[in-house]
């Protein structure tokens, strides 16, 4: 039996760094508007390298993407160009991200890997500024200044396989 003080095995760890990422804050909270944003980054060959919508306490959506910087001064243009359609009551910016994924397999059945990150990333000082997961794995947001550090706090909570 695993104990959460045990080094848990898991896939591997997976970075992406050079990112931006955007807030949209106080969107309509209606069906349809992250569909609208994402297919026109789409159809402008922009990808997306994580994304989360959730409701805020206004009742409002607010929508978090992060993307390649390079593609920076063209999303700016595009939900520039959609403020009419989104309706969002404003944007948050910020350079410098990097995303880290604890990945598979059996995330069904090893319930601490999430928290085990989290912390690991907590007692290294390293400020979470987004977490998403999926069936295999979690994501979070981070500083792209500290991404050395918080993938050496990684590796002394998990195992990787042989």
């Amino acid at each position: 039996m695993e104990h959460i003080s045990d080094k848990i095995i898991i896939g591997g760890i997976l970075e992406y760094a050079d990112l931006n990422m955007v807030s949209i804050l106080s969107a309509p909270n209606q069906p349809g508007v992250a569909g609208k944003i994402l297919s026109q980054l789409g159809v402008n060959k922009i990808n997306v390298e994580f994304i989360t919508q959730s409701e805020n306490l206004e009742g409002t959506a607010d929508i978090t993407f992060c993307f390649k910087t390079e593609y920076k001064d063209r999303v700016r243009k595009l939900l520039g160009s959609m403020k009419g359609i989104v309706r969002a009551h404003g944007d948050k910016w910020q350079d410098d991200i990097a995303i880290l994924v604890v990945y598979g397999p059996h995330f069904k059945e090893k319930p601490a890997i999430s928290g085990k990150m989290c912390e690991q990333l907590g007692k290294y000082k390293i400020n979470i500024l987004g977490i998403s997961t999926s069936i295999s794995s979690i994501s979070c947001i981070i500083s792209e200044s500290g991404l050395e550090k918080a993938k050496d706090a990684l590796l002394e909570a998990f195992k990787l396989p042989e």
